[in-house]
Order: structure tokens, then sequence, then C-alpha cells
């Protein structure tokens, strides 16, 4: 397995894990709007590619094939933090230590190659799944806000979860 920076070739395989409305709000909450389309995704990506980027994606290959996506997203540069964000394996791929192995991969990009001090990220708390994952990589849990996100006519708590320089080089 490998995490590769993303190119554009794999975007029709993401689109393709994304099956629902509530997937995509799982997956990416209000980043993109139901149903994902190639255009919305390629407009994402165009802030990858400038002087200063705010976002870094991946992709994780095994055996050469996509089978996840991930992003290091929201860089504050004041505050050395940023987010993991829009963390997706593909459905043939999951329960098989994916996951784990991109988000733990992000996280070295992240406090190696960025230098960041802080990367938190989201997760509903039904996803019992994606936050066994996360704290598998060490991300701690840090507090929930309620009822923040909404898919059709649900509402939804995020927990917000982190990680810590001082914690990863331990």
């Amino acid at each position: 397995m490998e995490l590769i920076p993303f190119k554009q070739k794999y975007i029709r395989d993401v689109i393709s894990w994304v099956e629902t409305e509530r997937d995509l709000v799982q997956w990416a909450g209000s980043t993109f709007t139901w149903p994902l389309t190639q255009k919305q995704f390629r407009e994402h990506l165009k802030k990858a590619r400038t002087p200063n980027p705010e976002l870094y994606p991946f992709a994780l290959l095994n055996r050469g094939r996509i089978v996840g996506y991930c992003e290091i997203s929201d860089l504050k540069p004041m505050f050395d933090s940023a987010m993991l964000s829009r963390v997706i394996v593909s459905p043939r791929g999951r329960n098989n230590g994916f996951g784990e192995f991109m988000v733990k991969q992000a996280v070295k990009f992240g406090f190696e190659q960025l230098n960041l001090n802080r990367i938190g990220l989201h997760v509903f708390d039904f996803n019992v799944a994606a936050a066994k994952c996360y704290t598998k990589a060490g991300f701690i849990y840090e507090g929930t806000t309620r009822q923040s996100a909404r898919a059709g006519t649900e509402y939804w708590n995020c927990h917000i979860m982190s990680r810590l320089r001082n914690e990863w080089k331990q």
C-alpha cells in the first residue's frame, strides 16, 4: 500500500463510492452538493494547486488500484494546525486496515512535511467504525457538537478528535 498525491484520473472511482446523498454528507459534510459530479470534485481540487495550498488530497493505492481517499485541509499556518477530512475507503476495501494505514500516513505527512502541531477531524457519532479507526491511529476524542449537520430531515451529532505532534512523536 502507498499513499500518493491524488490524481484527477481517480475522481470517477471516488465518486462511485458515494451512492446516496446521505453517503455524501457523511463523507464530505457540506463541501459538495448532491449529486456529486466530476466538475464539483475538480473545482474542489483546485485548492491544492495554488502557491500556498489549503488542500492536500491523497489517494491510497493497493496493488496499483485506488482503495482510499483523504485530505489534509483547512490549513491554518498561523496556528500550525489543519484538518484531516473527507476520509473514505472503497466499499470493497473496508475492514482491511486500509483506513488506519491511510490516516497514519496522512498524519505523518502533516507533521513531517507541513510541520503541523495539531491535526483535527470531525466524525459523526453513528460512524463507529471510522471513530475506531481514528482512535487506532492515535486521535483523541475532544467533544461533540450536537445536531451540527443535516442529511435530509435528520440532524447528526459530530465528534471532534485530534492528534498533536508531541503525542505522535512518542
